[in-house]
């Protein structure tokens, strides 16, 4: 019987919204458990280091990662107990119909508005940005978008209808996901959190797209982006590419035993328009 437990979270607003959230979720079922939420780093970005989710496992039961952050490989002895439901990865915007507020810096090149007496401001003050990260976020190569309905918790945002059109949203690889990692010998808390948290749609989506990532070498965040979906049958993998602020988009389908036929499509398809070799060869000697 469960008791007690220790989530670690990154200290950041972001971080400390999602990890409020799953302690909520999990006391729905179980009220009497005793959870208490700890921060182990300054931003979420830490956690995409090298062993930073299994070291930091060492001093807590979970650890809740917003899902754009992650590395494309687990650390040794260390699972994903929960991929929770996904907020629409598209949602990264905040406003009236008057003025838009994006939370990636990129996204303002590449966002089509149809009004042109409507407003863009690109607002950077919920965004996790670690030392080894200003500088791409400046230059607008490496950032994240705040989930909407995050955005509107923690910042008390009016949400309304913007000018934009849906797919002109930019979305990085697991972006409006929340994972909960824990120690894989913890079988007993990694069944609760499953049972509880995790959403079976939401995990298929987001295997996807860190195959992708891992495909092209890439780290947690870049100018690849993707956006996975599908039924019980297929998957979808939307990906948009962006070159010198200009967007390629490409969209490839299979079913959902053939994970590597839509990766290699996709690519193939980008490869295509962009003239860019995307994947570095690798040449194995005699």
């Amino acid at each position: 019987m469960i008791d007690q437990i220790r989530i670690g979270h990154a200290a950041s607003p972001h971080g400390t919204w999602i990890a409020g959230w799953v302690k909520e979720q999990l006391l729905h079922d179980h009220p009497a458990i005793n959870i208490d939420l700890t921060p182990v780093t300054p931003s979420l970005t830490d956690f995409a280091g090298q062993n930073i989710i299994s070291d930091t496992l060492a001093g807590v039961d979970l650890v809740v990662v917003d899902g754009s952050f992650l590395p494309t490989v687990d650390d040794v002895g260390v699972v994903v107990a929960a991929v929770c439901e996904r907020a629409d990865p598209r949602h990264c915007i905040v406003g009236d119909g008057d003025a838009i507020t994006v939370w990636h810096p990129g996204l303002a090149s590449v966002l089509s508005v149809t009004d042109p007496t409507v407003s863009v401001e690109v607002n950077l003050s919920l965004i996790d940005i670690g030392p080894d990260v200003t500088a791409g976020v400046k230059s607008a190569e490496r950032s994240t978008m705040m989930p909407l309905h995050a955005v509107s918790r923690i910042n008390g945002q009016r949400l309304g209808q913007t000018p934009i059109e849906a797919e002109d949203i930019l979305s990085v690889c697991g972006q409006g996901t929340v994972l909960v990692y824990s120690n894989a010998a913890a079988k007993e808390l990694g069944t609760l959190v499953f049972e509880n948290l995790n959403a079976v749609d939401t995990r298929r989506e987001i295997t996807v797209e860190r195959y992708f990532k891992s495909q092209l070498h890439e780290t947690y965040h870049s100018s690849m982006c993707c956006y996975a979906t599908g039924s019980d049958r297929f998957l979808y993998l939307f990906v948009t590419l962006v070159v010198d602020k200009v967007s390629y988009r490409t969209r490839s389908g299979a079913h959902i035993s053939a994970l590597g036929s839509i990766v290699e499509q996709a690519i193939a398809d980008l490869e295509k328009q962009t003239g860019t070799e995307l994947r570095v060869a690798v040449i194995s000697g005699d």
